[in-house]
């Protein structure tokens, strides 16, 4: 063999050896390459149990009458001349396809996503009806209807009321309200109705008089006005003092809801008389 074929054949031996050392570790590689797929599918599998894992600890715990929910919060509030109940809930799962609603009497309103976890709804809320309040969730499975908090107006209407006859020959009785929760002071600023309700000694209704607001204040520098303020006047008609007995209270109107005064005057011809009242409340009924 001459040295030119000898040359050839080494040259041909050498690309055979390389090919086996690159087959070899391509064969290692892909070994390799197997086996963390396998781990990965490992890993899947794992994860997949666990969810499934707690999805099915969490039905069982529904199917036992636990919460659907893992926090809810219900509030009203007053929006463009209505009262309006505010929920945001936290489902413990999010299924997909699922959909969550706010029930309040006929009203069924859809709550949605605020973020990755909660959903918020606002829906008239009507005073004179159940103030029972339910998330409901709909899934393909069914739906599930849940009981929220209960919803009280008195919780979020707290008015202060302060009066004083300020000039005894007028007759004239000014009166101070106070708005203790920021609720009722969107309440207090808008009122469509204030009126003075005289009641004669058997507690009837003899004369109902507008209250006009004023500017005029009480004297008491040291008072906190709370979240708004605002003052009323109205003058007693002289006739008035010609009854053996009669009283004042006062009745404010707003949203659907009626609020009513203890006295915040009071005249008796035996020399008995109320000048006015400091601190005294409201108690709350509904327009029907």
């Amino acid at each position: 063999m001459d040295k030119r074929n000898k040359g050839q054949v080494l040259v041909v031996l050498g690309a055979l050896l390389l090919l086996l050392v690159n087959n070899f570790s391509l064969r290692h590689k892909l070994s390799d390459l197997q086996l963390e797929l396998q781990n990965i599918r490992g890993s899947i599998s794992a994860i997949s149990f666990n969810d499934g894992g707690m999805e099915y600890r969490i039905m069982e715990e529904l199917k036992k009458g636990a919460s659907a929910l893992a926090s809810s919060e219900t509030r009203l509030s007053f929006k463009n001349g209505k009262l309006m109940l505010d929920v945001t809930m936290v489902p413990k799962m999010l299924q997909p396809g699922s959909t969550y609603y706010v029930v309040s009497g006929y009203n069924k309103v859809e709550a949605r996503a605020e973020n990755e976890t909660s959903f918020a709804a606002s829906l008239p809320f009507d005073v004179a009806e159940n103030n029972q309040v339910y998330a409901v969730i709909e899934t393909e499975e069914g739906s599930l209807q849940e009981k929220l908090p209960e919803i009280y107006v008195d919780q979020y209407l707290a008015v202060e009321i302060r009066s004083m006859s300020l000039e005894e020959n007028d007759k004239k009785v000014v009166m101070n309200l106070t708005a203790a929760t920021e609720e009722t002071a969107t309440f207090l600023k808008s009122l469509k109705e204030v009126s003075a309700v005289v009641l004669n000694e058997k507690n009837e209704e003899t004369e109902r008089l507008e209250m006009k607001e004023t500017d005029e204040v009480l004297p008491d520098l040291e008072h906190d006005y709370g979240f708004a303020h605002k003052t009323f006047t109205v003058n007693l008609p002289e006739e008035l003092y010609e009854m053996d007995l009669f009283k004042v209270i006062v009745k404010l109107k707003n949203y659907g809801v009626t609020m009513t005064s203890d006295e915040i005057y009071q005249y008796s011809k035996d020399g008995t008389e109320m000048n006015g009242v400091m601190g005294a409340g409201f108690r709350i009924s509904f327009e029907e």
